[in-house]
């Protein structure tokens, strides 16, 4: 996967989590749910670095991604009510 994609797929997750009042931090304890993972604290780079190489291994395929990132959305709507 290409770095361009990585910033493009993360980009989406921030961009729905801020628009559901959300916030990187949304995004980071939505990959460590997805996978089985302790949430990173905000400022552990290395962990935050981690997670999403994790995160971006497990979910490489465009079906992959756009399944989790449909749940991820769904989950953030819910917030709103």
């Amino acid at each position: 996967m290409t770095p361009e994609v990585k910033y493009e797929r993360i980009g989406k997750f921030v961009y729905g989590s801020c628009r559901h009042g959300g916030d990187i931090t949304d995004v980071y304890n939505w990959m460590a749910d997805e996978l089985g993972l302790t949430r990173p604290n905000k400022d552990d780079e290395d962990g935050i670095d981690g997670l999403q190489a994790g995160y971006f291994n497990k979910y490489v395929s465009d079906d992959q991604f756009s399944e989790s990132h449909q749940r991820f959305m769904k989950i953030m709507g819910m917030r709103e009510v």
